[in-house]
Parts: structure tokens; C-alpha cells; sequence
């Protein structure tokens, strides 16, 4: 027990690092299409989100079909999730 106990006393504890973005992570949904692969899908659904996210930082791939026209693949497409961070703004006359 006394080793237990000086173990505990020689604890740090954690301590959160400033971070230089404040903000919250949100989430925009966005569908892709092209007739080249799934990458370009992907691409082509991140260009459309970028109309309204200044900043994407991640990408969930949500659904993958494609089009057939007999038998081959002639569409791929895709539905995906585009994370970007929203800063938060001060409450006005107060700073964060």
C-alpha cells in the first residue's frame, strides 16, 4: 500500500494544450458523381461541398452504388459527410 501511494503522489495531471483553432467540428452531407472511378466520385463530392464549407477537414464515405448500362459500370457514385470546423464567435462585448 505505501507503494501505491507514492505512486499516486508522483501523478501528473493531464492538462489540456491551448489550441490555436477554437471551434466545433460540423458535418455537411454531399453526394459525387463520375464515370471514371470511386476516387473521382469523391472528389467531385468534395468540390460540391466546398460551395459551402470553406475548410474541409475529413471525409466519411457514406454510400457507394454505381450505374450499370449492360452489365458494365458507366457511373460511379457515392454519398458522403464532409467534417469542417465552425469557429466559435465571442458573445458580443465579451471575449472568449
Amino acid at each position: 500500500m505505501a507503494v501505491l501511494a507514492a505512486v499516486e503522489r508522483t501523478r501528473v495531471p493531464a492538462r489540456r494544450r491551448p489550441s490555436a483553432r477554437t471551434g466545433v467540428v460540423r458535418l455537411v452531407d454531399a453526394t459525387g458523381a463520375s464515370a471514371e472511378g470511386w476516387e473521382a466520385a469523391v472528389a467531385d463530392a468534395v468540390a460540391a461541398a466546398r460551395k459551402e464549407v470553406r475548410a474541409p477537414i475529413g471525409v466519411e464515405i457514406s454510400r457507394q452504388w454505381a450505374d450499370l448500362d449492360a452489365g458494365r459500370v458507366v457511373m460511379y457514385r457515392v454519398a458522403v459527410r464532409i467534417a469542417y470546423r465552425q469557429e466559435l464567435k465571442a458573445p458580443s462585448g465579451r471575449p472568449l
